[in-house]
């Protein structure tokens, strides 16, 4: 009988939404700390979230402006710090992994299986590594899916006011999360037109409170998007559009890169999952419910458009983490298949949390031990460069002055504002839609200026020659000089080197 009660008691430990978040949580304040204790060096999410920060706009550059706006607010409200931006990431994504097992217990008859939405998004390298790594609108837009797959999955199931509401919201916060975010409700609305039982919800006079809700949140961007829709998406389609003249061939090139992507993203949640059940394979694979239709039917269609896409559309190039909305419903739609196929929750359940405890383990492992072998290798990672030090130099040389900062790239210009940030930090061209802050206003500006790699930059004149021509100003005038300084958990003698020029402006 004690034993008896031990395993029970175990199960239920397992299932227990408490027990879940209360795991979640000490993790991503684990992830929080161990970011705080690496060297404080920006990767490019961050900088360019840093360097943004400087500024609430409807619009930014290629992509939607949500996490640059919490991340001014949080500056606002916070200060700059490293711990303010790990901590927006983090409470995104643990709201991300709330949201995903809320959805499942919108549907699934068995609410105890609802940690397995939530724990299968650990198993997605793209959310559990390289969200943590160095990702800021990919992270917005994990939240912004889960977000949406509950509210509409709660529309849906126990439809009422207050669930269109948040339909609503999240509609137009996934919407300005990242643009492929759209092909997610475009195939929910399919999945429901296809639905016999479903369509009828489209009945419904509470989607229009939906749909003001998602207008009045998206409208600040989406007119911000028609005066400069060029700008804002000529990035995105030199990355995925191809140049190559034999259109069959781009066709066959895309429809590659999106299957080794698909399979780069889900694969290995489905082989975890998979081994987790691996008794029962065969009857979940065979298991149905309305519910597990309906959500196979959104992945399926998704992935449909992307294909039409690249048929019509001369996609080439598609990317694992270009496809983070399409199919992070892929733990949740696995969780409904196990809970059609009628499981006994062990041993399935327990194998998965063994797997992602070890996960947990490996993540911040390996996040930690590539900036701490860094010295071994000569590998050295973003947050090993020594931007602290040139920010140093610069704080020695602007004392007194009205100065700016004008970087050579964007990553640079976000480790300055960051280290330096009551000091204002330009680039040559400004954010999207917005006019360049005339040099005139200050008294002396800081260039700076690098290679990638960190090996001896190019000339001040090859650099910024043409901006300060464009300015008026003779590059003769500044002072030029090549600084080096070693890098952070560094092998000693391997040095960084930046570029730094003083340039008293003229009265």
């Amino acid at each position: 009988m004690p034993q008896h009660k031990t395993s029970l008691d175990e199960q239920s430990w397992m299932t227990r939404g408490q027990s879940l978040f209360t795991v979640l949580a000490i993790y991503f304040l684990a992830q929080v700390v161990l970011r705080l204790c690496l060297p404080h060096g920006l990767e490019l999410d961050e900088a360019e979230q840093t360097y943004f920060s400087q500024w609430l706009l409807a619009g930014y550059n290629s992509q939607p402006p949500f996490y640059n706006w919490l991340q001014y607010g949080t500056v606002q409200l916070f200060g700059m710090s490293l711990a303010t931006l790990a901590l927006l990431k983090n409470v995104l994504l643990f709201c991300s992994y709330l949201f995903s097992w809320l959805a499942a217990r919108q549907v699934i008859s068995d609410k105890r299986l609802a940690v397995i939405a939530a724990l299968g998004l650990l198993t997605i390298p793209q959310v559990a590594f390289e969200a943590q790594r160095d990702l800021s609108h990919t992270v917005a837009a994990i939240f912004g899916t889960s977000l949406f797959l509950y509210a509409l999955l709660r529309a849906l199931a126990a439809p009422s006011l207050a669930a269109f509401a948040l339909l609503g919201a999240a509609l137009g916060i996934g919407a300005i999360t990242k643009y492929n975010f759209a092909l997610v409700p475009v195939a929910a609305l399919l999945a429901i037109v296809s639905d016999r039982d479903l369509r009828i919800k489209l009945l419904d006079w509470r989607l229009i409170v939906s749909a003001v809700i998602a207008l009045a949140i998206v409208s600040p961007h989406a007119l911000w998007l028609l005066d400069n829709f060029q700008a804002a998406s000529s990035h995105t389609m030199r990355k995925m559009v191809g140049s190559d003249a034999n259109i069959a061939l781009g066709m066959v090139r895309g429809l590659g890169s999106l299957a080794l992507a698909a399979i780069g993203f889900a694969a290995l949640t489905i082989v975890i999952i998979g081994a987790c059940y691996r008794e029962r394979v065969v009857a979940i694979l065979k298991a149905e419910s309305p519910w597990t239709r309906f959500t196979g039917r959104i992945l399926v269609i998704s992935l449909a458009l992307i294909v039409l896409m690249i048929l019509f559309g001369g996609v080439e190039k598609v990317r694992d983490r270009w496809l983070t909305p399409v199919l992070l419903i892929t733990p949740l739609y696995l969780s409904l298949k196990i809970d059609a196929a009628r499981l006994s929750l062990q041993p399935g359940i327990k194998r998965l949390w063994m797997v992602v405890a070890v996960i947990m383990v490996i993540v911040p492992g390996v996040l930690f031990g590539r900036v701490a072998s860094a010295r071994l290798t000569g590998d050295y990672p973003y947050p090993a460069i020594p931007f602290d030090r040139l920010a140093q130099e610069i704080a020695a040389k602007t004392e007194g002055t009205k100065s700016v900062i004008v970087a050579s790239d964007g990553q640079l210009a976000g480790n300055m504002r960051f280290n330096l940030p009551s000091m204002p930090v330009m680039l040559t061209a400004p954010p999207t839609g917005t006019g360049a802050l005339p040099l005139s206003s200050f008294d002396r500006a800081i260039f700076v200026w690098r290679r990638s790699e960190g090996t001896t930059p190019q000339s001040f004149n090859g650099v910024f020659g043409g901006y300060l021509q464009d300015e008026g100003i003779a590059p003769s005038r500044a002072q030029p000089a090549i600084l080096s300084y070693g890098y952070a958990w560094g092998k000693p003698g391997d040095q960084y080197q930046f570029g730094l020029a003083v340039l008293d402006l003229p009265k």
